[in-house]
């Protein structure tokens, strides 16, 4: 998957073959709307899932522009990387995977650098936060999670004309102090410790993961509407 994501980048990068006239003015916004899809590592205990994603960016000169993004992520969590929940009756026991359905909200500040031309690969570098949005039926009531980010990403933006275009790009959003054990939805007393050797190994879980974002959006520039 890395790899591939790498590759994808590269190629994106190199598709500067366009020389009409630069999207992008010096001293003007450029705001991006689109959607994506959200990949997670595979010891993050989580399901890809379908994203909505926003960004605003001043450019100070047509190569270098500073800031906003944000962005919500429809997912579930990957149930068979926790502990099962236990139901004790009478005379028997029944395990479940403890699946549920989350929504993650990404937030922060970015730097974007590009190479101006109606075809102008760029990159991306952001730090900001992501609040995990736990399901309410099955966590007594909302719960969330918050901790920190880092943001790297790379594309290209298509000119379609002076005051819009399309993007298309991939972004590793990075999570170095990812809980994972947070997706838990049972209690204590309601997990597995019957049977332990029915639980995942819960040191395959990871802390720190690299998690991938493929998106197409629409670029508009207001000023010059």
């Amino acid at each position: 998957m890395r790899f591939r994501t790498a590759v994808l980048a590269v190629a994106l990068l190199g598709l500067s073959v366009l020389t009409a006239e630069a999207q992008v003015e010096q001293h003007k916004w450029q705001v991006v709307v689109g959607a994506g899809y959200q990949t997670y590592a595979s010891d993050a205990a989580m399901q890809d899932g379908g994203s909505l994603n926003a960004e605003a960016t001043y450019f100070i000169s047509e190569m270098l522009g500073i800031g906003l993004y944000t962005d919500f992520t429809f997912t579930e969590s990957d149930g068979s990387q926790l502990i099962p929940t236990a139901l004790n009756f009478v005379d028997s026991t029944t395990f479940t995977i403890p699946n549920q359905p989350m929504e993650i909200w990404q937030y922060g500040v970015q730097g974007k650098l590009r190479l101006p031309s109606s075809t102008s690969p760029f990159l991306l570098l952001g730090v900001g936060g992501y609040t995990v949005f736990l399901d309410p039926q099955q966590n007594d009531g909302f719960t969330n999670d918050t901790r920190w980010m880092l943001k790297f990403g790379a594309g290209v933006d298509f000119a379609i004309s002076p005051a819009a275009g399309f993007q298309l790009a991939v972004q590793d959003n990075f999570y170095p102090n990812w809980n994972p054990t947070a997706l838990q939805p049972a209690r204590t007393q309601f997990q597995n410790t019957q049977f332990p050797e029915l639980n995942p190994d819960q040191s395959d879980l990871s802390s720190s993961v690299h998690n991938f974002k493929f998106l197409v959006s629409l670029t508009l520039l207001p000023g010059a509407l």
